[in-house]
């Protein structure tokens, strides 16, 4: 946690822990795509949950503590919850980056290209660098984990059942499928 963290923060981080994560914090760092030599340690730490499963290849999904601990939505939690179908990727480009930007979320670390950055944390054994889809509240949640969820697969922890917000089946229309305009 970091120094001075408030009584809300504290908690969230023990609720973590009893839901079967662990806290880390990690840091924003440009050029990730590159040598680690060349990252670039930007000014911002994030503390987040993350969760790992026990199966074959121990997958994972990392969340912020606000998503996991709060009673209330936020936009995270319940683009997790929609489930919305994701779109074919094209052209090679990355398709959880893809699905991050049409939920309305953002992975990019400031003007793209091929230099990357993400959040790390030298200390996780299997990843170093984590791509999280960030949302205009602040909410995060892993990229890859929210697209592996679109499918219905369950990577790490199945965030449903671990969010103390709970809306059971009535979750709020924020992210429903658009249906195309029609054409004349």
């Amino acid at each position: 946690m970091v120094a001075g963290a408030g009584a809300s923060d504290v908690a969230a981080a023990a609720y973590c822990v009893d839901q079967g994560g662990q806290v880390q914090t990690r840091t924003a760092d440009l050029g990730t795509n590159g040598d680690q030599q060349g990252w670039l340690a930007l000014g911002g730490t994030t503390d987040m949950c993350r969760f790992q499963a026990n199966d074959d290849g121990g997958s994972r999904i990392y969340v912020d503590l606000n998503t996991l601990y709060s009673a209330q939505p936020t936009l995270a939690g319940l683009a997790y919850l929609a489930k919305e179908p994701m779109a074919p990727s094209a052209g090679g480009a990355n398709p959880a980056t893809g699905y991050c930007s049409d939920l309305g979320g953002s992975s990019a670390f400031g003007s793209g290209g091929a230099s990357g950055g993400g959040w790390v944390s030298t200390d996780d054994p299997v990843d170093v660098v984590v791509a999280l889809c960030v949302f205009a509240d602040l909410s995060f949640i892993d990229e890859w984990g929210l697209a592996y969820h679109s499918n219905g697969d369950i990577r790490g922890a199945d965030l449903a059942t671990v969010m103390k917000y709970q809306p059971g089946a009535d979750v709020p229309p924020v992210f429903v499928e658009q249906s195309p305009a029609p054409t004349s």
